[in-house]
């Protein structure tokens, strides 16, 4: 634009020597075209962002047209909370992901859960701890064999319900750019602040919020930067722990916090669920030590099956990581 310009004020330069132009009309000339530039510009501008916002629009559209595979088509919208406060039956001859379907991911899943106990996944990554806990999300429904819950298979279970009746604890959490008190309220929106402070207790997190500048009210920044991966942790945990449900999940969800915070954590979970079905999927083997049923997982198949002292008995992968991991050793995928 600089060089247009000046080849514009040398030119006419030219031509008011010649006398084909006067300054004064090359003054205005110039004039315009500097107030025609940025209008120029803002058009471009305009076209671009229409362009853009189109084609965004285009795949919005076409998000918005995806017809979900999770349905309620079969579901029986006469059950309760009351209807599903039973045993929870594993019966999965096999399941495979519907772009790989040639390729199991798990085979001969079977258990059984009565309210009260607790059910500890362990395996190496990828054995299939994590895509047992998906099919009781209803993350997918195209399995053969069922899952019922109460004695429901729960593909027949109105998908709102039996959601509001599992707390799920990922390994890795989403923290909201608030204060830490309206995070652990996040799915209980109605708790007060002794209720969220109780939780906080249970998940062993208070004490870590009272030193704090602002105690609950404290930011924690986008996805909670400001806290340690422990802090996350447990911040999640006191999350589940508020909403109460009949069905609790941690996932690997005590991962970076120490072994004396995790036995804290886990004695007063087993208080506070004494009536309610617990899963465990966790690397670290004394996060699971004390469950009713342990699962020994390996491609897909449970290969050890017992509680901590049976499966020490067996003296076999389990066994085999506990003394490892008693003598220090952290990596259960060796």
């Amino acid at each position: 634009e600089t060089r247009h310009f000046s080849v514009g004020v040398v030119h006419g330069g030219l031509l008011v020597n010649h006398h084909v132009l006067s300054i004064g009309q090359l003054v205005s000339f110039i004039a315009y075209i500097s107030n025609m530039v940025w209008p120029m510009f803002a058009i471009g501008y305009l076209f671009n962002i229409l362009e853009r916002g189109s084609a965004s629009y285009d795949r919005v559209k076409k998000l918005l047209q995806e017809k979900p595979l999770i349905t309620d088509a079969h579901a029986d919208n006469t059950l309760s909370a009351e209807d599903l406060q039973g045993d929870l039956d594993y019966q999965i001859k096999s399941f495979a992901y519907p772009d790989e379907k040639d390729i199991p991911v798990l085979k001969n899943i079977d258990f059984k859960l009565r309210p009260g106990q607790t059910l500890g996944l362990v395996g190496r990554v990828g054995a299939g701890k994590t895509t047992i806990i998906e099919l009781l999300l209803r993350e997918f429904d195209q399995y053969d064999g069922q899952i019922t819950l109460n004695g429901k298979d729960i593909r027949t279970i109105p998908l709102k319900l039996l959601l509001s009746q599992i707390s799920y604890v990922p390994q890795n959490n989403f923290l909201f750019s608030t204060s830490i008190g309206r995070n652990i309220a996040f799915s209980s929106e109605d708790a007060d602040q002794e209720d969220i402070a109780l939780a906080a207790q249970k998940s062993d997190l208070h004490e870590d919020v009272l030193k704090m500048p602002k105690g609950y009210q404290t930011l924690v920044g986008e996805n909670g930067l400001s806290l340690s991966g422990g802090q996350r942790q447990r911040m999640s945990i006191a999350r589940a722990v508020l909403k109460d449900t009949h069905i609790l999940i941690l996932d690997d969800a005590l991962s970076a916090v120490d072994a004396k915070t995790e036995t804290e954590i886990l004695s007063a979970l087993r208080k506070e669920r004494e009536n309610k079905t617990t899963m465990i999927a966790a690397h670290r083997l004394t996060s699971v030590m004390d469950a009713d049923l342990i699962l020994v997982l390996k491609n897909g198949q449970i290969v050890e099956r017992g509680n901590h002292q049976q499966l020490l008995a067996e003296n076999g992968w389990y066994a085999e990581m506990w003394r490892r991991q008693e003598n220090g050793g952290e990596d259960i995928n060796e």
